[in-house]
C-alpha cells in the first residue's frame, strides 16, 4: 500500500459505506465509491461433519426451537451439562446445519480460556482481511463488528466453562469481561456451551437454556453400535447391561464401541473388563482420536471431567471437598443430612458450624451446575441426591494419582483418597443407628451408603470407626434377614479385621462369629461348623477354656450341631458349657439357665419329650425367679415351654402359655415388633393343630400383613408365614387346596431366589410340594420332587437324618399310590428302621411309619392306600411345620449368644 503523500490524510482498516461524508473541523470530504460485490458467507469451523452423529430429537428439537434456521432478530442459547455428553456434537450439527444457507457465516471459538478465545479471534480476523498488528481488546473488538456486519452469521462458543472470563460473578478488581466483545446484531444467533448451568440466567435469558443429559436406550445403543461396527440384534442383554455400567454416557459409549471394534471385543467381553478391578480404569482411561473433538484434550471418562473439578476448586473449596468425599458413598438417593454431615468433617477451616446449612446449599448449588449431583425431592418432601456413577469414579481416579507435597501426614492438609475416603466413613456412622425396629428405616436410609463405603475400607485410616460400621451394618441385615447381603458384608469385615488386628483380635473373632451364624441361616452348615470350630479354638488358646466367650463359641458351634440335626454332638456340647457355667457362674445365672433351656430343646427334638420337659419348665420357674414376669428370656422361655405342650398334644396348655407370650410381647416390645408377631404366628399354628382353622387362618394372614410392612416380602420370616398359611389353606377343602398349591409355588420360587436350590426351607417347599402332587394323584410329579429331595438331604443331611427319612417315607407313599407296592414296602420298613434308631420306638415319626408298614403288610388295597396318603400329609403338614418354628425359636435364642 502507498503510503500518504505530505498535506494527505488516510483513514484505515474503516467500515465506511459506499457513500460517506467526513467532517474534520471546517473541512468536509465526500466519498463516493462503487458496490463492492457481495462478499461470500465465511464458515470457520474446526471439525468435520459428523456422519455417525446420533439423532436426539428431544435435545436438538429444543435448540430449532430457539435459534430458528432463519432468524429475524438476534437469538442465543446455550447447551448445558455434564462433560462427555455431547454438547460440542450436537453444536457441531447445528453449525452445519446453518451452512446449508448460502449466505449464512458460521463461526466458531473455542471459551475455555482467553488464549484460545484470542487465538480463534485471530483466525477470524485474518478471514476478514483485519490488520493483523491489532491484538487484544482492538483485536476482540475488530472481530465482533466484522461479524455483526454480516447478514446472516452464527457464532458459537465451546467449551465456555470459566464463566467469570465473561464478567459472571467477577471479583471486584476484575474490570476486563470478553461478553462485551461478543456480537449481538439483529439478524445473528449465538450458541453457546458449557459444562456449568448457571450459564443460565446470566450469559443467556433463564428459559434459553437445553440440558443435555444422558442418552436414552435407543439412542445410546444406535452409537454403540455404530461405534462398535456391532451386528444389529447381537447380544441384547449384554448390550442393555453394558450401558447401564456406563451410564448412558455417550463418551464412555464412543470409548467403549472404539475399544470393542479395534480389538474384536464382544460387550459381555468389554463388561468383563470393567468388572475386574485391575484392569478397570485402565479400560476407562484409553484414549481414542477423534476428528470431531479437540486435539490434546482428555477423551475419556476417567481424565475429562478433571478440567471441570480444578474449576470447581476455584470456585468453591467446600464444595470440591463435598465432591471428593460423596465419590465414597454411593451415588444415588444421597440424603441432604450426609451432605452436611460430610462438612462438620471437613477442613474446619474452611465451615462455620454457624453457617454450616447456608455453606451446604452452597456447595449443593455449585456441584448442580457442574452436573456432578442431580436434586430430586422425596415421598416426604426431603431432599435427596444422585450423582453420575462415572464421575465418581474420575473422582475417585483423580485423587488416587495425588501425591502429597510433603512427607508428612496425608490428612493435615485435606487431600488425597485416604482422607476423603476417611470423611465418608466417619459421616456415614454418625448417622447409622445401633439396629433395633424403632430405627430400621433409619438404618435402611443409609445401608447402600454404608456398604459402599466400608468397601474402600482399606483406603483410610479411620480403622476403628470403620470395623464399628461393618458391625452395625451387620445386625441390622441380621435383624432383617438378608443373609445373603449380609455374608458380603461379613466376609469384607472378616478381611479386613485380618488385616487390621490380626487373627487372635476379639474384634477379628466377632466378624468370624458374625459369617459363622449368616452362613448357618442359609443352610450352609458345613462352612458355619468350619469357622466355629476355628473360633472355638482360637478363644480356647487366647482366653482359656472356662472364658465367658469361649463357652458362647462352644454353644454356638452345638446350635450349628442342632441345626443339622447332629443331636449328640450338639448334647455333648451343652452337657460341657453347662458345668462349666454352673461351675462358674452358678446355678442361678441367666446364662447357665440359657444353656439349660438349649439342652432341653435338643432333647425335645429328638421327641425325647420326658427329659426335655422338666428341662425347660425348670428354665421357666428359674428365669421368672430371677429375672421377673415380663423380661424376654422369661418370655422365651415361657414360648419354648408351650411348643413344647403342643408337640405332646397337649393343646389347651400350649395356647395358654402362648396367648400370655403374646400379650407380654406386646406390651413390652408393641404389636409391631417381630418377637411379638413371631408369638402370634406360634399360636395360629396351635389354633391349627386343634382343627380351628378359621382361627388360624385369621391370626396367620395379620401377622403375614405385619411382616410384607415391617420385614419385607422376601424376608425368611415373611415367606415361612405365607408357607404356613398355605398348611391352614390345604385343610380347608379343594378350593382352599388350589390356593394352597398356588402359594406353595411361590414360596419355593422366592426360597430358591433368596435362599438357595440347597438351603433346609427351600428344600422342604419341594417336599411340600410333593406332598400336595400326590394327594392330588400327580404321582409322576410328585415322585420327581421327592426324589430330587431326598438325593440334597442325603448330600447335606446324611442318609440317617430325621428330614432324610421323612422323605423316604413320603416317597414310599407315593409309591404304593402307583402301585409299586414291593418298592413301597421295602422303602418304608428301612424307614422304620432309621426312625427306631435315631428317633428311638416312641417318638410319633417312628410309631406313625410303624402303622404304615403293618396296615401294608396286613392288607393290600385301594381303601387303605387312600387312607396312607392322609397319613402322609400329616407327616409333612404337622412336623415339619413344627420344625420350622422350633428353628425360629432357636434363632431368637441364637441371637442372645453370638451378639
Amino acid at each position: 500500500m502507498e503510503r500518504p503523500s505530505p498535506g494527505q490524510r488516510e483513514v484505515g482498516n474503516s467500515q465506511f459505506g459506499n457513500n460517506t461524508t467526513i467532517h474534520q473541523d471546517n473541512n468536509t470530504y465526500s466519498f463516493h465509491l462503487p458496490l463492492r460485490p457481495a462478499r461470500p458467507a465465511i464458515r470457520i469451523i474446526p471439525y468435520p461433519l459428523n456422519e455417525d452423529l446420533v439423532d436426539r430429537p428431544d435435545i436438538m428439537g429444543k435448540v430449532d426451537a430457539l435459534l430458528p434456521q432463519t432468524p429475524h432478530t438476534y437469538c442465543s442459547a446455550a447447551l448445558w451439562g455434564l462433560g462427555g455428553s455431547g454438547k460440542t456434537q450436537i453444536a457441531l450439527n447445528y453449525a452445519y446445519q446453518r451452512c446449508n444457507k448460502r449466505d449464512c457465516s458460521v463461526f466458531w471459538v473455542h471459551a475455555d480460556s482467553e488464549a484460545t478465545f484470542s487465538q480463534d479471534y485471530k483466525t477470524i480476523a485474518q478471514a476478514f482481511g483485519i490488520d493483523q498488528q491489532l491484538k487484544g481488546e482492538d483485536l476482540y473488538a475488530a472481530v465482533c463488528d466484522q461479524i455483526a456486519a454480516q447478514p446472516d452469521w452464527v457464532l458459537i462458543l465451546d467449551n465456555t466453562d470459566d464463566l467469570r472470563q465473561f464478567g459472571v460473578e467477577q471479583a471486584p478488581q476484575q474490570t476486563k469481561s470478553l461478553f462485551r466483545y461478543i456480537p449481538r446484531a439483529s439478524t445473528g444467533t449465538v450458541l453457546w456451551t458449557s459444562r456449568d448451568a448457571h450459564i443460565v440466567g446470566t450469559l443467556v435469558g433463564s428459559t434459553r437454556g437445553v440440558e443435555v443429559a444422558r442418552m436414552t436406550y435407543d439412542e445410546a445403543e444406535i452409537l454403540l453400535k455404530i461405534a462398535g461396527s456391532l451386528e444389529v440384534g447381537r447380544e441384547k442383554m449384554e448390550i442393555l447391561a453394558l450401558l447401564e455400567e456406563l451410564q448412558w454416557l455417550p463418551l464412555a459409549i464412543m470409548q467403549a464401541g472404539s475399544y470393542m471394534r479395534r480389538t474384536s471385543t464382544s460387550a459381555k467381553e468389554y463388561s468383563s473388563r470393567l468388572a475386574q478391578s485391575k484392569i478397570r480404569w485402565d479400560t476407562l482411561k484409553a484414549n481414542e482420536f477423534d476428528r470431531h473433538r479437540k486435539p490434546h484434550v482428555p477423551n475419556n471418562v476417567l481424565e475429562t471431567w478433571s478440567i471441570s473439578i480444578d474449576r470447581l476448586k476455584q470456585d468453591s473449596e467446600i464444595a470440591y471437598n463435598l465432591l471428593h468425599a460423596i465419590a465414597y458413598v454411593s451415588n444415588q438417593n444421597i440424603p441432604h443430612e450426609i451432605i452436611t454431615t460430610i462438612l462438620k468433617h471437613c477442613d474446619n477451616s474452611l465451615v462455620d458450624p454457624e453457617k454450616l446449612e447456608a455453606e451446604a446449599t452452597k456447595a449443593i448449588m455449585r456441584l448442580k451446575e457442574f452436573s456432578f449431583l442431580g436434586l430430586h425431592r422425596t415421598e416426604d418432601g426431603g431432599r435427596s441426591y444422585e450423582m453420575h456413577k462415572l464421575v465418581q469414579e474420575a473422582t475417585r481416579y483423580g485423587l488416587s494419582l495425588w501425591k502429597p507435597s510433603a512427607p508428612d501426614n496425608v490428612s493435615s492438609n485435606g487431600e488425597g483418597e485416604r482422607y476423603f475416603s476417611g470423611i465418608a466413613v466417619q459421616a456415614i456412622l454418625d448417622l447409622f443407628p445401633d439396629s433395633e425396629p424403632g430405627t430400621w428405616l433409619q438404618c435402611e436410609k443409609y445401608l447402600a451408603h454404608a456398604v459402599q463405603t466400608v468397601d474402600w475400607a482399606d483406603l483410610n485410616d479411620k480403622r476403628h470407626e470403620t470395623s464399628l460400621l461393618f458391625y452395625r451394618v451387620s445386625l441390622f441385615l441380621n435383624d432383617r434377614g438378608r443373609w445373603s447381603e449380609r455374608e458380603l458384608v461379613n466376609k469384607r469385615g472378616l478381611e479386613f479385621d485380618r488385616e487390621i488386628w490380626g487373627e487372635k483380635h476379639s474384634d477379628t473373632f466377632i466378624s468370624m462369629e458374625h459369617l459363622a451364624t449368616t452362613y448357618r441361616r442359609q443352610g450352609q452348615h458345613k462352612e458355619a461348623e468350619a469357622l466355629e470350630v476355628q473360633i472355638l479354638d482360637l478363644r480356647r488358646e487366647t482366653l482359656g477354656k472356662k472364658h465367658p466367650h469361649t463357652l458362647m463359641s462352644m454353644e454356638n458351634l452345638a446350635t450349628t450341631h442342632w441345626a443339622q440335626c447332629q443331636y449328640k454332638e450338639s448334647e455333648a456340647l451343652e452337657v460341657q458349657v453347662l458345668d462349666l457355667r454352673r461351675e462358674i457362674l452358678g446355678d442361678k445365672h441367666p446364662d447357665t439357665i440359657q444353656t439349660i433351656g438349649a439342652l432341653g430343646i435338643i432333647y425335645r427334638d429328638q421327641g425325647l419329650y420326658k427329659k426335655a420337659e422338666p428341662l425347660l419348665v425348670q428354665v421357666f420357674d428359674l428365669s421368672r425367679e430371677i429375672l421377673g414376669d415380663k423380661h424376654l428370656r422369661v418370655i422365651w422361655s415361657m414360648e419354648s415351654l408351650g411348643i413344647t405342650y403342643g408337640l405332646q398334644g397337649r393343646y389347651k396348655e400350649a395356647e395358654a402359655l402362648q396367648v400370655q407370650v403374646y400379650d407380654l410381647r406386646r406390651d413390652i416390645l408393641g404389636t409391631r415388633h417381630p418377637e411379638t408377631f413371631q408369638g402370634m404366628s406360634n399360636l395360629s399354628l396351635t389354633y391349627w393343630r386343634q382343627g380351628r382353622y378359621k382361627e388360624a387362618e385369621a391370626l396367620q394372614l395379620q401377622v403375614l400383613e405385619l411382616q410384607r410392612e415391617i420385614l419385607g416380602e422376601r424376608h425368611p420370616d415373611t415367606i415361612r408365614s405365607i408357607s404356613n398359611l398355605s398348611s391352614i389353606y390345604g385343610k380347608q377343602g379343594r378350593r382352599k387346596e388350589a390356593e394352597a398349591e398356588s402359594i406353595q409355588i411361590k414360596v419355593f420360587n422366592f426360597r430358591r431366589e433368596i435362599l438357595g436350590d440347597k438351603h433346609p426351607e427351600t428344600i422342604w417347599s419341594m417336599e411340600y410340594l410333593s406332598s400336595i402332587y400326590g394327594k392330588k394323584g400327580l404321582y409322576e410329579e410328585s415322585e420327581a420332587l421327592a426324589v430330587q429331595v431326598l438325593d440334597l438331604r442325603r448330600e447335606s443331611l446324611g442318609e440317617e437324618h430325621p428330614d432324610t427319612i421323612r422323605v423316604m417315607h413320603n416317597l414310599a407313599c407315593t409309591w404304593k399310590g402307583q402301585g409299586r407296592h414291593d418298592d413301597a414296602l421295602a422303602q418304608m420298613g428301612k424307614c422304620v428302621e432309621y426312625k427306631r434308631s435315631v428317633l428311638g420306638p416312641e417318638h410319633p415319626e417312628t410309631a406313625l411309619s410303624v402303622k404304615v408298614l403293618e396296615m401294608w403288610e396286613r392288607e393290600d388295597h385301594i381303601l387303605e392306600s387312600n387312607e396312607i396318603d392322609s397319613q402322609n400329609e400329616e407327616t409333612v403338614g404337622g412336623p415339619q411345620q413344627v420344625r420350622t418354628k422350633t428353628s425360629r425359636l432357636r434363632k431368637v435364642a441364637d441371637t442372645f449368644k453370638c451378639f
